[in-house]
């Protein structure tokens, strides 16, 4: 993420993301996320490493918005990342406190960082928490092609229910995925269906395809479970890959929903799911990754029947290490899954 960046701009960083944890005092039991995230972030994001002494943390000076602009100097990549680790680590504890949101919210100011999710924290610290969830939500939904809403109207996700002989034949060709070659990206996108008990886009439960797709087989490509976490991980890996308004349409609201706990997409929210290692591993993961799987241009049909671990390795999909993998019980739909499928 900051390859960039020399050890002082380094520090500047971390001496930053120190300031906004410490912003206010918090005695929630996660607390001790945001200065996690202070010492997993100078390990994972800088070359050579940061190490920061999780019992010394009074070690790493404070850095002030004007002193962090002057340190990264205007580069536009190391103000964007270093805007959007401060986000993070604002909400990392759990807590949605509106004086740390506006402190995040100075600092990308000052750092001319005018991103979408700017304002959606800022419209949180004054109180219009549904209005940023809504926003958060509408962006999401805009990322994924084809998947077309009217203004301010989020689409049905299950568009199948009323099955059309189109939807059979849809659903026909996602089931004959299992006969391809076990090695192909295609049958693991089968097999992650069948084991989950998902509907395939067409059959009459099933989430719209043009949502489907992309999302299952970033689970697929990125070896992230349907655990929680796992979807916490997922769509940081698609936000850092797809860049742009990755960060208000992907990583921020599963943040909210998974981790603090507020309702984004009636999914179902839920707390505790930010590990900061797994995240930042996730987020550097997305970024490293060459293919927008969201970009208009690419066609799951294309690459199906593509060896999987070629396929990543042509994506620039860095392996998954075990020690970064989402943990807790994946979702499944008891009643559907096949569990003969591995």
């Amino acid at each position: 993420m900051f390859v960039a960046a020399t050890p002082d701009q380094a520090r500047a960083v971390l001496g930053a993301t120190r300031a906004v944890i410490e912003s206010t005092p918090r005695h929630d039991p996660r607390s001790g996320l945001g200065a996690a995230l202070v010492v997993a972030a100078g390990a994972a994001l800088f070359r050579p490493p940061v190490f920061v002494d999780p019992e010394h943390l009074d070690d790493l000076e404070r850095v002030s918005p004007p002193k962090l602009a002057l340190a990264l100097g205007g580069d536009p990549e190391l103000t964007h990342h270093a805007a959007a680790l401060l986000a993070v680590a604002s909400l990392a504890d759990g807590v949605v406190d509106p004086d740390r949101l506006r402190e995040v919210v100075r600092y990308a100011h000052t750092l001319h960082v005018d991103e979408g999710w700017v304002r959606d924290l800022h419209e949180v610290a004054r109180g219009h928490l549904a209005w940023a969830m809504g926003d958060m939500a509408r962006r999401n939904v805009d990322t994924f092609p084809g998947l077309v809403r009217r203004p301010d109207v989020l689409p049905a996700l299950q568009p199948y229910r009323d099955q059309t002989d189109d939807d059979r034949r849809l659903a026909a060709r996602f089931a004959a995925l299992e006969a391809l070659d076990p090695d192909t990206f295609g049958h693991a996108f089968w097999r992650h269906f069948r084991r989950h008990g998902f509907a395939f886009p067409g059959e009459p439960e099933a989430f719209d395809g043009h949502f489907a797709v992309p999302h299952d087989g970033l689970h697929v490509l990125s070896g992230y479970s349907t655990s929680l976490q796992g979807e916490l991980l997922v769509s940081t890996f698609t936000g850092a890959m797809m860049g742009g308004d990755g960060v208000r349409a992907h990583l921020l609201p599963v943040i909210f929903e998974w981790h603090v706990g507020t309702e984004v997409n009636g999914i179902g929210a839920q707390v505790g799911n930010l590990d900061p290692r797994k995240l930042l591993a996730a987020w550097t993961r997305g970024e490293t990754m060459s293919i927008d799987v969201l970009d208009p241009a690419w066609d799951f049909w294309a690459v199906a029947g593509a060896d999987l671990e070629e396929l990543r390795a042509t994506y620039d999909i860095v392996p998954l290490d075990p020690m970064f993998a989402a943990s807790g019980p994946e979702i499944v739909v008891e009643a559907t899954a096949d569990p003969q499928v591995d």
